[in-house]
């Protein structure tokens, strides 16, 4: 009977001294988020539906279809980059429509209405134009985007271009610099 409860207890030591090295290698090829540093890099979304009008806009979003240039980000429950991003694009809720930027907006993707809207409150995305997004059934549709964070720039309504980003100043420099260029047809006229 010893030797029963001395192989058991030296396969139990075997199996935890296993189970540390596999969490050991998943946290090396994870790594820590708050040491993982951000990229500055904007990339485009080619997939997105570039030139497309939405069919109507959520009440919360409406300003962004009439204004004259925008930008809508699109944020998820489940990303850990859109937790770390959202602080900073609540704390861009003033600076949106002023002095000629681009009126800003945020679409929260989510699993259910609750946990969308415990996101925006627990990051104070309510103080500016936003709408959650269940199952992102909106986003999808309208703009082919499946991912986050993203963010559609827009001009007069018609999306311009869609982005791929991980830092909101890098994003907001080449949002606008996008939104400036002027397109063909801008130019017939």
């Amino acid at each position: 009977m010893e030797l029963f409860f001395g192989l058991v207890l030296l396969v139990l030591a075997a199996g935890m001294v296993v189970l540390f090295a596999m969490v050991g290698e998943l946290a090396s090829r994870v790594g820590d988020p708050a040491s993982r540093s951000r990229s500055a890099e904007v990339l485009l979304l080619d997939q997105a539906r570039a030139g497309h009008v939405p069919a109507g806009w959520p009440d919360r979003l409406a300003p962004l279809g009439a204004a004259d240039r925008g930008i809508l980000l699109v944020l998820s429950t489940v990303c850990n980059t859109c937790r770390q991003l959202a602080p900073e694009v609540a704390a861009l809720a003033d600076t949106g429509g002023v002095d000629g930027r681009p009126l800003l907006g945020v679409v929260v993707t989510c699993g259910n209405a609750d946990s969308g809207a415990e996101f925006v409150a627990t990051y104070g995305l309510d103080r500016l134009a936003h709408h959650v997004d269940v199952a992102g059934d909106w986003v999808q549709g309208e703009f082919d985007i499946h991912t986050s964070p993203a963010a559609l720039l827009l001009a007069a309504g018609r999306v311009r271009a869609a982005l791929l980003f991980d830092d909101i100043a890098a994003l907001l420099a080449r949002s606008v610099q996008i939104l400036d260029e002027q397109q063909p047809e801008e130019v017939a006229r």
